[in-house]
C-alpha cells in the first residue's frame, strides 16, 4: 500500500532548516497545508508523518493512545530531566502521574492563586513608566518566582539568568542533535539500559548547574515536606527521582507560560482594538481576584487563550507507533514517527475563520471540533499542570494590563527562532506605559489592588 502523500527528494531537506530558524515549522506547515489531513515523507531511513487533523489527533492522543509512545525527542529530553513525569512510559508515567495529581487539585491550585496574584502584583509595582524591557525575560522571572514559590517554596528570582543560559544552551544543541538521534538512538538506548542512572550524554554540565540550584533547596525544604501538605516536594517525600521531577517542573512549569505570555503582549501592542477592550473590562471589574472570580474576567481569558492559539507554547511533539496500524486508510508501520503540532492545527482555516488574524472574540461562540485546540497535548500524557498555567497566564495578564500598557518598540514581525519552544527569534523589546484612566488623571488600581479571597 502506498504511504501518504507528502514531499519527496530534496525538498525533504526543509526538515532541517534553510535560510531561517523557524525554517522547519515553515516546512511542516507547508507540508500540512499542500498535502492535507495527513502527509509523510521519508527522513534518512525512517518514515515520518505529519498529523493536521482534529479527529486523527483524536484518535492518536485519546481513543488508541495505547498504540503510541513518545518519540526520540523525550529521550533526547531525558539526558537533560532525567526519568521524570514527561520522559516515562506507562506503568511507570501512570504511577509518577497519580502520586502528583494531588498538587494539581483544585484547592491546591486556588492556594497557587494567591501566590500568583502576589508575585504579579510585585511586577507591576516594580515597572518603571517609559522604561524599555526584553519582554521574555521580564515574563521567564516572574513566572519561575510562581513556580518556585507555589512547588517548591523557594525563591528563584536570583537564579533566573542561570537558568536562562542553561536554556539557551541546551536548545541550541539540541536543534542540530534531534534530526541526527535516529542514527544514535540504538546506542543511547544501549547505554540507559546498562547505565540507567549514568552521566548525562549530552546535558551533564547543564543539569549539573541545575543541580546546584535545586539541591539546596530540596534539603531545606524536606523537613515540612513530611508535614501532610500537598505540595510537591510533601508528596515525592522519600521518592526516588525527586531530584528529577524538580528540575522538570522547574523548566518546563515556567518557561512555557513566559513564552505564551511574551507572545500575548506581542499581540495586543499589534491590535489596538483589542488591547482597548481587554482594558475596558479590567477597569470595571470589581472584587477579589481568585479562582472563583477569575470566570468574571472573559475578555481577558479569550486573550489568552487566543494567543496560545496562534502561539501555543511547544511548536509540536511526536508519537512512535508500538505496533503496525491502520490509520486515515494507510497503513502506519511499526516504529514510525508521527508529528502533531498545535501550531499547524490551530491555524487550519478548516477550523477557525481567518487563522492567522488574532480575533479573541472567536472563542464566544466556538464550537469546532475538541482537538483543533490542544496547547497541552491530550490524553494520559497531557501536561499535569494545564490548570496551574491557564490561571497563571490569565491572572498575569489581569494584573499586568490593568496597569501598564505595552508599547513594541522594534517596528518588525517577529520571526519563529530554534528550538522546542515557540520562541522569537530575536528579543522583542518594549516600552512601558502607565495607564491612566480617561478624564481622572489616575492610573487605574483594578486588579492590583486586590486581595485574595479565603
Amino acid at each position: 500500500m502506498q504511504p501518504p502523500p507528502g514531499p519527496r527528494g530534496l525538498q525533504v531537506l526543509g526538515f532541517f532548516g534553510k535560510s531561517k530558524a523557524g525554517s522547519t515549522l515553515d516546512f511542516l506547515e507547508q507540508t500540512a497545508r499542500r498535502y492535507g489531513s495527513i502527509a509523510s515523507f521519508r527522513l534518512l531511513h525512517r518514515r515520518v508523518y505529519v498529523v493536521d487533523d482534529a479527529e486523527l489527533i483524536k484518535e492518536i492522543l485519546i481513543t488508541r493512545q495505547h498504540a503510541f509512545e513518545r518519540d526520540s525527542g523525550a529521550k533526547i529530553l531525558r539526558e537533560l530531566v532525567g526519568d521524570s513525569l514527561i520522559t516515562r512510559e506507562e506503568p511507570l508515567h501512570k504511577e509518577r502521574r497519580r502520586m502528583l495529581q494531588p498538587a494539581f487539585h483544585k484547592e491546591q491550585i486556588a492556594h497557587y492563586a494567591a501566590i500568583m496574584v502576589q508575585a504579579s502584583s510585585a511586577l507591576a509595582e516594580a515597572w518603571k513608566d517609559g522604561a524599555e524591557i526584553d519582554i521574555r525575560s521580564e515574563m521567564r522571572r516572574l513566572t519561575l518566582e510562581i513556580v518556585g514559590a507555589s512547588l517548591f517554596g523557594a525563591d528563584f528570582t536570583g537564579s533566573a539568568e542561570k537558568v536562562s543560559d542553561v536554556l539557551q544552551r541546551v536548545t541550541r544543541s539540541a536543534r542540530w542533535l534531534a534530526p541526527l538521534f535516529s542514527f544514535i538512538e540504538p546506542a543511547v538506548n544501549f547505554y540507559r539500559r546498562i547505565n540507567p542512572k549514568g552521566r548525562s550524554l549530552f546535558f551533564a554540565k547543564e543539569r549539573a548547574e541545575l543541580d546546584r540550584i535545586l539541591r539546596p533547596v530540596l534539603e531545606l525544604q524536606m523537613d515540612s515536606a513530611h508535614s501532610g501538605s500537598r505540595s510537591m516536594l510533601s508528596l515525592l517525600a522519600g521518592e526516588e527521582g525527586i531530584l528529577d521531577e524538580m528540575v522538570t517542573f522547574m523548566l518546563a512549569g515556567h518557561e512555557t507560560t513566559a513564552t505564551a505570555l511574551m507572545w500575548t503582549w506581542y499581540l495586543l501592542a499589534r491590535h489596538p482594538q483589542v488591547e482597548q477592550r481587554l482594558h475596558a473590562e479590567l477597569n470595571s471589574f470589581a472584587g477579589d481576584i481568585s479562582l472563583d472570580t477569575l470566570p468574571q474576567l472573559s475578555y481577558t481569558t479569550m486573550v489568552f487563550q487566543e494567543a496560545m492559539r496562534l502561539y501555543p507554547p511547544a511548536l509540536a511533539f511526536a508519537r512512535r507507533s508500538k505496533e503496525k496500524l491502520q490509520l486515515a486508510g494507510y497503513t502506519i508501520p511499526k516504529g514510525s514517527s508521527i508529528f502533531l503540532s498545535p501550531y499547524i492545527t490551530q491555524r487550519n482555516p478548516i477550523y477557525f475563520e481567518d487563522p492567522s488574524e488574532f480575533k479573541p472574540e472567536r472563542w464566544q461562540s466556538y464550537n469546532g471540533p475538541k482537538f483543533a485546540y490542544f496547547p497541552f497535548g491530550g490524553g494520559a500524557k497531557m501536561c499535569i499542570g494545564e490548570p496551574f498555567a491557564r490561571m497563571e497566564g490569565i491572572i498575569a495578564l489581569a494584573i499586568l494590563a490593568s496597569r501598564w500598557k505595552l508599547e513594541n518598540v522594534s517596528p518588525r514581525t517577529a520571526e519563529i527562532g530554534a528550538g522546542f519552544l515557540l520562541r522569537p527569534e530575536k528579543p522583542i523589546r518594549m516600552r512601558l506605559h502607565l495607564r491612566r484612566r480617561a478624564g481622572t488623571g489616575h492610573t487605574p488600581q483594578g486588579v492590583t489592588s486586590l486581595h485574595v479571597a479565603g
